[in-house]
């Protein structure tokens, strides 16, 4: 098979992979929730954001965002040096249009 559509579905690296499986049976919960099980997970997203911090050398892990998708990444990105020119005093560009989010 000839896979033309690598960037949305691609083989897992086996250490990935088993990392992956790990954190779903031990942490289920929606990080989001206040009670035990998603504190725990929250916990473990925490982790993981300074894992990739260190891995990359970023000076904080509070620069590390996880997205949901390729397209809410790009909007970030897209959002996020848009911002930086505004704070600057540049003009962010002429046909930017602000979406509140």
């Amino acid at each position: 098979m000839i896979n033309l559509d690598y960037i949305s579905g691609n083989p897992l690296i086996p250490e990935v992979q088993e990392s992956m499986i790990e954190a779903i049976r031990k942490n289920y919960g929606n990080p989001s929730s206040p009670h035990r099980l998603g504190e725990q997970a929250a916990q473990e997203v925490e982790r993981a954001r300074e894992k990739v911090a260190r891995l990359i050398n970023s000076a904080s892990p509070n620069e590390i965002v996880f997205t949901s998708c390729g397209t809410e990444s790009i909007n970030h990105a897209i959002k996020g040096v848009a911002l930086a020119r505004k704070d600057k005093g540049k003009q962010a560009h002429r046909d930017f249009v602000w979406v509140k989010s």
